[in-house]
């Protein structure tokens, strides 16, 4: 059986497989519809830019094509995990990186929420899931059903923390730091949340999180976009954007409107540094002198790339960003289920 591992992010799902397979797309899902394009466009793709899938009876557009229907969302309520569109996105994910029918899933869930809502989460996804017809997308013209044979949450940061610690082989990343009593933390920037957690280093390279010292702070991308937003509104005359011109100011810094470019370039910066400020603040209020204190720092999360530069100055440029920073909690996720896994099947071998 294989074991998956899937990061539900506000901002994107990423998911990876025990054989290797590893995936990431826009966690947005919107009605779907019949598209006659194939008689006008020739061939449709086959990929991930073009998911729609018919699920419980409704068709969904999924990642980037849910950018193209009519009602497009992402879901930010607490417990989102009870929604449709949180099943549509888990299924599609999982699908994605194995063909097994039967899996073993591993996910987390901001700390905030974890305490509370963690059994509850697992719950809602073991068992058979409900089939899924690929209309278009990589399974193109197929019917697949997961059976979730067993699920673990684990919590965000912390399965970060512990990706970064050590390699696909088990052995430690960073030697000089896995010494008893040594203090490590993470922030981990993510789409509209950034979790940040304090791990106290214990014998043996295992570690204990402090409590009282981590947390979610509601600051990340998502104010990015909205600034983004503001600025176009104000420039436009009260015009909207969609997703898809939001990235593509990411990364050119302009956009053409009525002939006329608008250049972002400035309010990004200023917006960064802001956003920046204002996670390192919170950060520092619980944290206090204690930071000063942590044998290293870490920075995760899809943020991580966008914000780097404008948080380093805020640690004394102390941070160690992450290599694989999007994937940490996936990775981290997928090695803890495994882990957990291996050591009931020796316990019941033994």
């Amino acid at each position: 059986m294989e074991h998956v591992a899937v990061d539900l992010g506000y901002g994107y799902v990423k998911a990876m497989s025990s054989s290797g397979k590893q995936i990431v797309f826009p966690s947005l899902v919107g009605k779907g519809y019949h598209r006659n394009l194939t008689s006008v466009m020739g061939e449709e793709p086959s990929n991930l830019r073009n998911i729609h899938v018919h699920f419980k009876g409704e068709d969904y557009f999924v990642g980037d094509l849910a950018k193209e229907s009519r009602s497009v969302s992402r879901i930010f309520d607490q417990e989102r995990f009870t929604h449709v569109y949180t099943q549509v996105l888990l299924n599609v994910a999982v699908q994605l990186v194995t063909d097994d029918e039967h899996v073993q899933v591993s996910t987390g869930l901001p700390l905030d929420f974890y305490q509370s809502q963690a059994k509850e989460f697992r719950q809602a996804i073991l068992g058979m899931q409900p089939i899924m017809q690929w209309d278009t997308g990589p399974f193109k013209g197929q019917e697949k059903r997961l059976n979730i044979d067993q699920a673990m949450v684990f919590p965000q940061g912390a399965s970060a923390i512990f990706s970064t610690l050590l390699n696909h082989e088990g052995k430690y990343t960073y030697p000089h730091l896995m010494e008893q009593g040594n203090f490590l933390a993470l922030m981990d920037i993510g789409f509209r949340t950034t979790d940040f957690v304090v791990v106290e280093m214990q014998k043996n390279g295992s570690f204990v999180p402090h409590a009282k010292l981590s947390g979610t702070v509601d600051e990340g991308v998502i104010n990015l976009h909205r600034d983004i937003r503001q600025v176009f509104k104000a420039q436009s005359g009260g015009a909207d954007l969609n997703e898809f011109h939001i990235s593509r100011i990411l990364k050119n810094e302009f956009l053409t409107y009525k002939g006329k470019r608008i250049d972002f370039a400035e309010a990004i910066y200023k917006s960064k540094e802001s956003i920046a400020t204002n996670i390192a603040d919170r950060l520092k209020s619980v944290w206090a002198e204690e930071s000063d204190l942590f044998d290293a720092i870490f920075l995760a999360g899809g943020g991580g790339n966008l914000f780097e530069s404008f948080v380093q100055p805020h640690f004394d440029h102390r941070l160690k960003r992450i290599t694989e920073s999007q994937f940490a909690n996936t990775i981290g996720y997928l090695r803890l289920g495994r882990s957990i896994t291996n050591q009931k099947r020796d316990k019941k071998m033994g």
